[in-house]
């Protein structure tokens, strides 16, 4: 299955049943082990137990962050345009713009081959080999809390250009892709056009002019780990977090740059043009570029630094580092019946509350479920649904309050 479905429920959660114990949702809310201490050899029933790696720690920050970048769209708003060309490149194009979100947050991507070939930039795709597609809805300006997640490929990654090529399996007919752009018909001056999602507005369309066309620009972003370099087409038409990832387009619907990046001062906003995402689409493998921070990729082993008993259930829950730092990361409650799940709780959010809990009904250290409180009330908010071998869910639901 290549896509995760979001759907609003009706009715309250209904847990299944585990022996006499509290249900694992009772446990959301509740305070976060807290201890510090010498890692120590795990026994051999927690070791069991213990998602590999830092895997629960990235699946339950994941869909947390999946979630609040979800409920932080707001598309019921129509796109504005001008006049009556403003609008012909609106109602064309915008269907070729697509939402993509992962669990860093959101961005915008533009479909550019029949095949499902998506670009985005790199920093929207980020570490992740897979990402989520949205594609805009039939009706204009409409909620997309039902709409499907598709799943994304991410296929090449071009550090140095901040470009990325990601790629659904499952474009619908009805999404033309847009044209590449020749940049030498670039004129300073010309109009172009912006498509995207700045701060969470799904599709929203804006206008300015080409200010200039800066060959071998060098930048930086806060927060980003590469040295990029790139010829970037400087605009005054307005973009903003979210934006990232979409097309800059010209009167005749071609993509002549990937909106990207804004630097301090007023209308001062970049897209990486034309040709470096015809240089993207030619390679056939990703291009590095000088990292900002030279920092050794270390090796770590989940262990055990604490545990405690616990009494609902009968049992004793760990405390897990995941990271190496001697500080605990999640815990693993471990029951004494198998007629009770193994949970995993995290606290994704730093407030010292469990907001994530994996449920381990078959005690064979992969997750069925996954409970997640996105608004820190101490109830579920997204239901997660996990396949064997992958420690983020395919699936997931949308609790109603």
């Amino acid at each position: 299955m290549k896509w995760l479905q979001i759907t609003m429920l009706s009715a309250s959660l209904a847990a299944p049943s585990y022996a006499l114990a509290a249900p694992p949702e009772a446990y959301l809310g509740r305070p976060a082990v807290q201890a510090q201490g010498a890692r120590k050899p795990a026994d051999d029933a927690v070791a069991a137990s213990i998602p590999a790696g830092s895997a629960a720690q990235r699946s339950g920050a994941a869909v947390k962050r999946y979630g609040e970048a979800l409920n932080g769209l707001k598309p019921e708003r129509h796109a504005a345009t001008r006049g009556a060309a403003e609008t012909r490149i609106y109602e064309q194009a915008s269907p070729s713009v697509v939402l993509i979100v992962t669990p860093a947050g959101l961005g915008s991507g533009v479909v550019v081959g029949a095949d499902g070939r998506i670009v985005t930039n790199l920093h929207v795709a980020g570490d992740f080999d897979t990402v989520g597609v949205i594609y805009k809805p039939a009706e204009e300006g409409a909620s997309i809390e039902d709409a499907v997640l598709h799943k994304a490929r991410v296929l090449r990654r071009d550090e140095k250009a901040d470009l990325a090529l990601v790629q659904v399996d499952d474009l619908p007919t009805t999404i033309k892709p847009l044209a590449i752009g020749n940049l030498d018909a670039v004129r300073v001056g010309a109009d172009v056009h912006a498509i995207g999602h700045p701060t969470g507005e799904a599709w929203s369309y804006t206008r300015g002019i080409v200010s200039q066309v800066r060959r071998d620009y060098a930048w930086t972003a806060r927060g980003d780990r590469f040295e990029h370099e790139a010829t970037v087409i400087q605009t005054q038409t307005p973009i903003n977090p979210g934006n990232s990832g979409g097309p800059l387009l010209n009167d005749k619907l071609e993509v002549v740059g990937i909106n990207s990046f804004k630097a301090g001062g007023e209308g001062l906003n970049f897209a990486v043009s034309a040709d470096d995402v015809k240089a993207l689409l030619a390679r056939t493998e990703d291009r590095a570029a000088t990292k900002r921070s030279n920092a050794p990729d270390g090796v770590c082993k989940a262990a055990e630094i604490d545990s405690r008993p616990s009494k609902d259930p009968t049992g004793v829950e760990y405390l897990i580092d995941a990271d190496c730092d001697d500080e605990g990361d999640y815990s693993v409650l471990i029951p004494k019946s198998r007629r009770d799940p193994i949970l995993t709780m995290l606290d994704t959010d730093g407030d010292r509350e469990i907001d994530t809990i994996l449920v381990d009904k078959n005690h064979d250290g992969e997750p069925e479920t996954g409970l997640y409180d996105t608004d820190g009330d101490g109830k579920v908010d997204l239901v997660g649904a996990f396949r064997k071998g992958e420690d983020e869910p395919y699936k997931w639901e949308k609790i109603k309050d």
